[in-house]
C-alpha cells in the first residue's frame, strides 16, 4: 500500500497542532485577583521587633510588567510597647518561590521599598525601613502568598507536575511538566 505525500504531510501537521495544543494545557495562569483574595484571607500580619510591633492589613497585590517580583501595598500601624500608635503605608516586594512541600508560593528576597508613617518625618523614612525591613523579613518568609489548591483540578495537576513559575502579563504563570 502506497501512502501519498500529501497524506503524510496532512497527518505530520495535525499531529503537530494536535501535541502543541497539549502542550499549551500545561500551562496555568493564577490571576492577580486569585492572588489578591488567597492575601486577603491571611491578613493582618502581625510581627513584633523590639519595642514595636507591626501589623499590616488591607494588602493591595500588583505583579508589576518585566519584573519577576510580586508587589504589595498595605496599612501598618505601628503600636510600641509603652502605648503609642501610629498608622501609615507600607510597600514592600519580593521573589516568588514556590516550596513543593506545602504546595505554597512565599516571597523571597523581600524588600520594603517605602514606609510612610504618620507623625514621623519623611527624613526618618531610612530609619524607619530598616526597622521595617528587620520585622517583614523574617514574617513574610514563613507567610505563604498563595497555596495551590487540590480541590481544584487544575491546581492539583500543577501540584504534581509545576516545572517553573515566572510573571507574565498581570499573572503568575505555571509551566507544568507532564514527563
Amino acid at each position: 500500500m502506497k501512502i501519498f505525500p500529501s497524506v503524510i504531510r496532512t497527518s505530520t501537521l495535525f499531529a503537530s497542532l494536535l501535541l502543541a495544543s497539549w502542550a499549551q494545557a500545561y500551562d496555568i495562569r493564577l490571576s492577580e485577583a486569585q492572588l489578591q483574595q488567597e492575601l486577603d484571607a491571611r491578613m493582618p500580619l502581625t510581627q513584633q521587633q523590639g519595642i514595636f510591633t507591626l501589623i499590616l492589613s488591607e494588602p493591595l497585590l500588583e505583579l508589576p510588567d518585566g519584573e519577576q517580583r510580586i508587589r504589595i501595598h498595605s496599612n501598618a500601624r505601628v503600636i510600641t510597647s509603652f502605648g503609642l500608635q501610629s498608622r501609615g503605608k507600607l510597600t514592600v516586594d519580593g521573589k516568588v518561590r514556590y516550596e513543593k512541600s506545602n504546595y505554597s508560593f512565599y516571597l523571597d528576597e523581600p524588600r520594603v521599598l517605602s514606609l510612610q508613617i504618620e507623625g514621623i518625618p519623611p527624613s526618618a523614612e531610612p530609619q524607619l525601613i530598616q526597622l521595617a525591613q528587620q520585622a517583614i523579613t523574617p514574617a513574610l518568609k514563613d507567610q505563604p502568598v498563595y497555596t495551590l489548591s487540590d480541590q481544584d483540578m487544575t491546581q492539583a495537576m500543577a501540584r504534581m507536575m509545576l516545572q517553573s513559575v515566572t510573571i507574565h502579563d498581570d499573572a503568575i504563570l505555571l509551566k507544568l511538566n507532564a514527563f
